[in-house]
C-alpha cells in the first residue's frame, strides 16, 4: 500500500503562521520593555561654594567651585553604572570652570553624593567684559548665581543583563553661591535628559 502523499501547506497558512510568530515576538518585546524600562534618574546640586575666587589681571577667573551633586536611582530592579561624570559651571552662557569625576556604581533605589571641584583655568581665556562686571556686581552683593551642567555616560544593569550606554545630560539652573554664609544652601534640582 502506498503512503499517502503529504500536502504542502498553502501560502495563506505560511503567511498566517509568519504573522502570528511576528506578533508573538513583538508582544514579548513590549512586555520586556514595560517590565525592564528604567525610570528617569534624578540629579541635584546639594551644595555649592567657592574657594580662591578672584579675577586675574589678564581678565581671567582664578579659583574653584566646590560642588556636591546628588544622584538618585529610583528604579526598583535596575542598578546604574556611571562610567564618568563631567561637570561644567556657566555664568550667563559663558563657561567658567569644569571637572571630571570618576565613575561609580549605584544599586537600585539608592542615593549617591559626588563631591566635585571645578577649577577655573585663569590663563586659558579671558572673560567677556560684561560677564566680568556682572560677576563682580553679584559678588559685591554677596551672592553669585551660576548654572551647572552635567554630562555622564551610564549603563543600566538588570541582574546579569546590561543595556547599551546612555548619555545623561542634566541642567541645573540658578545655583546660588552665597559668599556671606557658605554653609546655608537649598537643594537645586536638575532637569535630566537621557
Amino acid at each position: 500500500m502506498a503512503e499517502p502523499r503529504r500536502m504542502r501547506p498553502s501560502t495563506f497558512r505560511c503567511t498566517a503562521a509568519t504573522v502570528l510568530a511576528l506578533l508573538l515576538v513583538a508582544f514579548i518585546i513590549v512586555l520586556l520593555w514595560l517590565f525592564l524600562h528604567p525610570s528617569k534618574l534624578y540629579l541635584s546640586v546639594d551644595h555649592a561654594a567657592t574657594t580662591g575666587f578672584n579675577f586675574t589681571a589678564a581678565g581671567g577667573l582664578a579659583g574653584a567651585f566646590d560642588l556636591t551633586l546628588r544622584a538618585f536611582n529610583p528604579n526598583e530592579r535596575a542598578s546604574v553604572y556611571y562610567r564618568w561624570v563631567d561637570v561644567g559651571v556657566w555664568y550667563n552662557s559663558t563657561y567658567l570652570a569644569g571637572a571630571h569625576a570618576p565613575g561609580f556604581f549605584q544599586p537600585p533605589e539608592d542615593e549617591t553624593r559626588v563631591d566635585v571641584v571645578a577649577r577655573a583655568a585663569p590663563d586659558a581665556w579671558t572673560l567677556p567684559r560684561d560677564v566680568e562686571e556682572g560677576m563682580k556686581k553679584e559678588r559685591t552683593a554677596g551672592k553669585l548665581t551660576v548654572d551647572v551642567h552635567v554630562v555622564a555616560k551610564v549603563r543600566f544593569r538588570y541582574g546579569v543583563a546590561r543595556t547599551r550606554k546612555y548619555t545623561v545630560r542634566a541642567s541645573c539652573p540658578a545655583v546660588p553661591i552665597d559668599f556671606a554664609s557658605p554653609t546655608s544652601f537649598h537643594r537645586v534640582n536638575c532637569h535630566v535628559h537621557i
